[in-house]
C-alpha cells in the first residue's frame, strides 16, 4: 500500500526543544499565578494553623473539590507543609478553636492537614520581620507591565516620574535588603574601612536609609545623613523613627543637581541608579574629606550582557528626564562600571579594594588621596 510522503515526514529538528521551552514557559505562568492566587485568598494567613482542604475552602469561600489540588501544588513548590495526622501542639491548638471543628477533623482522618512551611512563614507572612509584601507587590506590577508588551513594542517604553517610582519601590528594597543584603554588606563594610575614624558619613541614594542606620548603630557617635528625592526621604524618616535612629538625618534633593555637603569621612552608594555617572565623581570627591573613603556597590555589565530578557525587562520603562542604557541597571549618561571606577583616580580617588559579591555585584573602596602625601 502506497503511503502519502508527507505524512511520514518529520521535522529536520527534532521537536522535543521546542516542547520544552513551551511546557517550562507555561510551568512558569502556572507557578506565579498559583502565587499570586494563594496571596490574594489569604493561604497563608489562614494555614498559620493547620488546616484540611475542606475546612480551608469553607474559611476561604472557595470550591471544595479545587481547594485539594491547590493545597498540594503549593505543598510541591515548598509553600506548604502537609502530613496526615496532626500532633500534639497543633492538636491542642484545633481543640481551642472549637468542639465543632474538632469533631469535622475525626471524620476525616483521611483528609491531610496542611501548614505553611518554613519558606512561607518567612516571608509570606505580613508580620514576619522578612515579609516580602511590598516585593511581591512590585513583581506583580511587573507582570502587569508585561502583560502590556505587544502595546509597548509598538509605542515604545512606559514613562515613570522619579520621585513616586522611587517612593514606591523603596520599601520592596527595604525588604530585599533585610534578608541578608544588608547585613553581608555592612560586615564587608566594616571589614575595609576603619570606623574608628569615621564620624561623619553620607548614604548617597541611600532610599530606605538601613544602611546608614546600621552604620549608625554600630558607630553611636556616627553622624549619617541619607541623600535622596524628596518623596524618597519621607519614607526614609519612616525607617529611621522605626529603629530609633536619632544620629542618622535626611538630605532632600537631587544629586544631579544639587551639592551633597562637605565633610564626609565615608561616602556609600549601594546600588545607585547614578552609580555609574562620571560626572557625579568630582561631587563625591568633593564631598569627602582627605583620608575620606568611597564605597561604591554595583552589577559590572559583564554580569548583565549575557541576559537579554532581563535588558529587555529593564528597558520597558523609562523617566522622562533620564533616558536608560541598553543593558541592565545602565543610563544613557552612564559608562561601563569598571570605566567608571578606572575614572575615580582622575579625582584623587585612589582604589585601594576591589570585592566580588556572591551574586554578581562588584563593592570598590577609594580613598581621596591626602594632598600632602
Amino acid at each position: 500500500m502506497k503511503v502519502n510522503d508527507d505524512i511520514m515526514e518529520t521535522p529536520v529538528l527534532g521537536a522535543d526543544r521546542f516542547f520544552k521551552l513551551m511546557d517550562d514557559s507555561i510551568r512558569g505562568l502556572r507557578e506565579y499565578r498559583l502565587i499570586e492566587t494563594a496571596l490574594e485568598l489569604g493561604v497563608f494567613e489562614a494555614l498559620k494553623t493547620p488546616l484540611q482542604a475542606g475546612e480551608l475552602a469553607e474559611r476561604l469561600g472557595c470550591d471544595p473539590v479545587l481547594v485539594p489540588h491547590f493545597c498540594e501544588a503549593l505543598v510541591r513548590l515548598g509553600l506548604l507543609d502537609s502530613f496526615e495526622e496532626i500532633g500534639e501542639a497543633e492538636e491542642e491548638l484545633q481543640v481551642e478553636e472549637s468542639d465543632e471543628k474538632a469533631e469535622k477533623a475525626e471524620k476525616s482522618p483521611v483528609s491531610p492537614w496542611y501548614v505553611n512551611s518554613e519558606l512561607s512563614a518567612a516571608y509570606l507572612l505580613k508580620e514576619s520581620p522578612f515579609s516580602q509584601q511590598h516585593y511581591l507587590s512590585e513583581k506583580f506590577r511587573n507582570v502587569a507591565l508585561w502583560a502590556r508588551l505587544p502595546e509597548l513594542m509598538r509605542k515604545g517604553p512606559e514613562l515613570v516620574e522619579k520621585g513616586p517610582f522611587f517612593g514606591e519601590v523603596i520599601s520592596c528594597m527595604a525588604e530585599n535588603a533585610r534578608c541578608g543584603l544588608l547585613q553581608e554588606t555592612v560586615r564587608t563594610v566594616m571589614e575595609n574601612v576603619d570606623f574608628g575614624n569615621v564620624r561623619k558619613l553620607l548614604d548617597l541614594g541611600g532610599g530606605h536609609g538601613l544602611y546608614a542606620i546600621a552604620f549608625a548603630k554600630i558607630n553611636e557617635q556616627l553622624e549619617a545623613f541619607v541623600f535622596d528625592l524628596p518623596p524618597v526621604t519621607v519614607k526614609t524618616k519612616q525607617y529611621i523613627e522605626k529603629y530609633g535612629a536619632s544620629n542618622v538625618d535626611v538630605i532632600p534633593g537631587d544629586f544631579f543637581k544639587d551639592e551633597l555637603g562637605t565633610g564626609y569621612d565615608l561616602v556609600f552608594s549601594s546600588f545607585n541608579p547614578g552609580g555609574k555617572v562620571p560626572e557625579l565623581i568630582p561631587k563625591i570627591a568633593s564631598a569627602l574629606n582627605e583620608g575620606g573613603v568611597f564605597v561604591t556597590r554595583q552589577v559590572p555589565e559583564e554580569n548583565t550582557e549575557s541576559n537579554p530578557l532581563f535588558n529587555l525587562d529593564w528597558n520597558l520603562w523609562t523617566f522622562e528626564d533620564t533616558k536608560k542604557g541598553g543593558t541592565g541597571y545602565c543610563f544613557e549618561n552612564s559608562v561601563p562600571f569598571n570605566e567608571y571606577v578606572g575614572m575615580l583616580g582622575d579625582y584623587g580617588l585612589e582604589v585601594f579594594r576591589t570585592l566580588d559579591m556572591k551574586e554578581g555585584s562588584r563593592m570598590v573602596f577609594a580613598r581621596k588621596v591626602n594632598k600632602s602625601n
